[in-house]
């Protein structure tokens, strides 16, 4: 079994920085769902037109594509895989158990209210996906891409709408796998209205215990 790390968290929490932080640490392989259903579907994959087919009907990804998904991206010598944004639901929360050795669910605590504050901030490049905030890590140039000289945008995930719609969402069938994951003696919760550094430290300390 592949070892794995997830992070949970309502969206604004800081879960994909934080995932970003702790693979580049442990050489783990991060994978945010969001962003790898995103790249099947612009690359038109297989699996790419199917999502596409099933957003287009109004319908959520069913898990089965969503483990097939993760399946096909893992290479054979996959040290181990940082989740973020995965699981979602109580079914995707079994398959994890039953299909990884899962090592720590950091659960980053965070109101509705700090995590809206913080996405309305949020800039994405559209040309290479590097992602910035106007305040926390803002581009050396306005709206201007670091990297590539692109244009950032706010994604249309990130609209007010659509945000209060995913955190309803989160408390509706997310939530309830913190006390899941809890029961398994899996769970770290940790204040995330801390800097992005203080976080990191707490979860890093974590992991040297380990």
């Amino acid at each position: 079994m592949t070892d794995a790390i997830v992070f949970l968290g309502i969206q604004g929490s800081g879960k994909g920085t934080q995932a970003k932080l702790l693979a580049e640490n442990t050489g783990f392989i991060h994978i945010n769902i969001g962003d790898l259903l995103r790249e099947q579907i612009s690359l038109a994959t297989d699996i790419g037109k199917r999502i596409a087919n099933t957003i287009r009907g109004g319908n959520l990804v069913p898990d089965d594509l969503v483990f097939e998904l993760i399946k096909s991206t893992l290479p054979r010598d996959c040290p181990g895989v940082i989740f973020d944004g995965f699981p979602r639901t109580m079914p995707q929360a079994e398959h994890l158990v039953d299909h990884f050795r899962l090592a720590r669910v950091y659960y980053l605590d965070i109101s509705a209210e700090q995590a809206l504050e913080r996405i309305n901030g949020r800039r994405v490049c559209d040309s290479c996906g590097t992602n910035y905030h106007i305040l926390h890590h803002p581009p050396q140039h306005e709206g201007i891409c670091d990297e590539c000289g692109g244009k950032l945008i706010t994604r249309a995930d990130d609209a007010p709408a659509a945000i209060k719609k995913r955190i309803k969402a989160f408390y509706e069938e997310t939530y309830a796998l913190k006390t899941f994951f809890e029961q398994k003696g899996l769970l770290l919760s940790i204040p995330a209205q801390n800097s992005v550094s203080e976080v990191q430290a707490a979860i890093w300390a974590d992991v040297m215990l380990d």
